[in-house]
């Protein structure tokens, strides 16, 4: 049946005077009886129902084998609705890559992954927005592209931008299978699988570039690099009193308690309870966010001795400086809140391991070697390793933050003393 504007307009009025339902919700529901009235006259196959299988029906639909798609739901007025999503928004093989992106990018966008949004963003920009290898893909319904189609496509990206490594491949590829697997969510129903998923597997392996296992020696500090660049540090500050910057005993402290320097940079002194650190915030030089990089970020951790011993240090330190704010690591920039420069170590440690005559390294690279220290020590239980360090598995904490933290002489020394007979 019909519905005519006059009966809309009663259907309203009378909403109204009773105030028994929302105008919005009424409105809604006027709006999805006349889609389903569209749907039914723009469906040609018959509705069928069986009490083990609720209502279904056929919809054309290209990208099947047999040109066919079935549909099916608990009850008819859902199966309408779905129909109606199916013919008049036109999912079924309208859509372009073009036309889908900004609407996976809205579903993905959290107040949380701002940081991944832009980098997102930059490579549909190098890669695809103005990539002319990429401009014939955008524009063809993504229902009719194929596997074949995206590897031919995925081979000549690998060739212009070689090497190609792993990172760089994700950098590349990854909005293309996010984008597919988005389309063939059971909700969306654009195309029938993951298209992409097919043609990364046939890609030509020699493409991409394996990169050689970086060196121990580039990823973390010796102990004796360490007690150099400790010895540095206090040399400077005791060199330097005039320098308005902590970023040293920033240094120090990443050694001692191994964090990630966006969780240095937002420290508050209120985070400090007893002689446990407790981490729940991160900072950059354009914001803090109340936030861990993951829900395993959240963590009390325990302050050692010198770890307590270096924030003496830095109490005393803001005080002479005439820092008053309630961060731990501070500036003098009112564009950062006052916060130390999320940069700032990472300048210092450069000259430092330029002093040392040793592979420059960034901060990371102290939280590395701080829980290589503790992995390496027979006291300490794994699990609490993982904990201390804010990962969510263990296979994280094994596979990229243990290193052989001793030299290379030290190495041969342990190994000819193992072969040893």
């Amino acid at each position: 049946m019909e519905i005519s504007n006059t009966s809309s307009k009663n259907v309203l009025n009378f909403i109204s005077d009773y105030d028994k339902i929302d105008i919005d919700k009424a409105l809604d529901y006027i709006k999805m009886k006349k889609r389903i009235q569209q749907a039914k006259a723009m469906h040609p196959y018959e509705i069928h129902h069986t009490e083990k299988s609720g209502y279904f029906t056929v919809v054309d639909d290209i990208t099947r084998p047999d040109g066919k798609r079935k549909i099916r739901k608990c009850s008819e007025e859902k199966l309408w609705e779905a129909l109606a999503e199916w013919y008049i928004d036109k999912a079924g093989n309208a859509s372009t890559l073009e036309e889908l992106y900004p609407k996976w990018l809205s579903w993905k966008t959290t107040p949380s992954n701002q940081e991944t949004i832009r980098r997102l963003k930059a490579s549909w920009k190098a890669y695809y927005q103005e990539e002319p290898l990429s401009r014939a893909l955008l524009k063809k319904p993504m229902a009719r592209i194929t596997s074949l189609e995206l590897r031919e496509w995925a081979e000549s990206l690998l060739k212009k931008y070689h090497p190609v490594d792993k990172k760089k491949f994700s950098r590349i590829f990854g909005i293309i299978n996010q984008c597919f697997a988005y389309a063939a969510d059971e909700d969306i129903s654009i195309v029938p699988e993951n298209t992409w998923i097919k043609a990364r597997k046939k890609i030509n392996k020699d493409l991409i570039t394996i990169r050689p296992t970086a060196p121990d020696e580039s990823q973390v500090f010796t102990d004796e690099e360490r007690r150099a660049i400790k010895k540095m540090v206090e040399e400077d500050l005791e060199k330097y009193q005039k320098q308005a910057s902590s970023a040293g005993l920033q240094i120090l402290f990443l050694f001692e308690t191994g964090l990630r320097i966006g969780e240095c940079c937002g420290l508050k002194w209120s985070d400090v309870k007893g002689n446990r650190l407790y981490i729940h915030r991160q900072a950059n030089n354009e914001r803090v966010k109340e936030w861990t990089k993951t829900a395993a970020g959240y963590r009390d951790i325990p302050l050692t001795s010198e770890a307590q011993r270096i924030l003496e240090k830095v109490r005393v330190f803001n005080r002479e400086h005439g820092y008053t704010a309630e961060w731990i690591f501070q500036g003098n920039t009112p564009r950062y809140d006052y916060r130390l420069s999320y940069n700032a170590a990472d300048r210092k440690l450069r000259k430092l391991c330029n002093r040392l005559d040793s592979v420059v390294k960034s901060p990371h690279k102290c939280r590395k070697t701080c829980i290589s220290t503790l992995l390496d020590s027979p006291y300490i239980n794994n699990r609490t390793v993982q904990r201390f360090a804010g990962h969510r598995d263990l296979a994280t904490t094994y596979n990229y933050y243990n290193f052989d933290r001793k030299s290379k002489e030290e190495q041969a020394e342990a190994i000819d003393k193992a072969l040893s007979l």
